[in-house]
């Protein structure tokens, strides 16, 4: 992943790995690192998932992330904070967001994690859109997931 050989917030259509990001936030002096990842599900709302395909508004994306990853950095006592999304067409499976938190102790890195996928959810402008395996497409809402439109 070439891009992030600098940047600790990124909007990406490349895949990652979870071990690199965490590698890029962890010290010796940290007692602990908690990761998420967001993946494609197979199901949602009773349908069968094929593919999700996921836009941004390019720049802003990119921008409301750092955004997001300096709000965390500065609300908690976290030694460092990574945070990746990707957009395009992503099947089953396949991630789509990465948070590594690491802190001296669990409860920071903890609570930054998910203050974090809960911003990235309400402020960071990326749209879902999931194609089901009976043909039809339907978008998501991005705070809740929830289906507007229909299949």
């Amino acid at each position: 992943m070439s891009e992030m050989d600098k940047k600790k917030a990124l909007v990406t259509e490349e895949d990652f790995e979870l071990d690199e990001l965490k590698n890029r936030v962890c010290t010796q002096e940290d007692g602990a690192v908690v990761v998420f990842n967001g993946v494609v599900r197979s199901k949602n709302n009773g349908k069968e998932i094929e593919k999700l395909e996921l836009q941004r508004y390019e720049g802003m994306t990119e921008s409301e992330l750092e955004k997001v990853k300096e709000e965390a950095i500065n609300n908690f006592e976290i030694t460092d904070l990574v945070l990746v999304h990707r957009y395009g067409e992503l099947d089953v499976g396949e991630n789509i967001v990465g948070i590594v938190a690491s802190a001296p102790h669990r409860e920071e890195a903890f609570e930054a994690c998910k203050y974090s996928i809960d911003r990235i959810k309400e402020k960071v402008p990326i749209w879902k859109r999931e194609t089901t395996k009976s043909g039809g497409s339907r978008w998501l809402d991005r705070k809740r997931g929830e289906i507007n439109g229909d299949d």
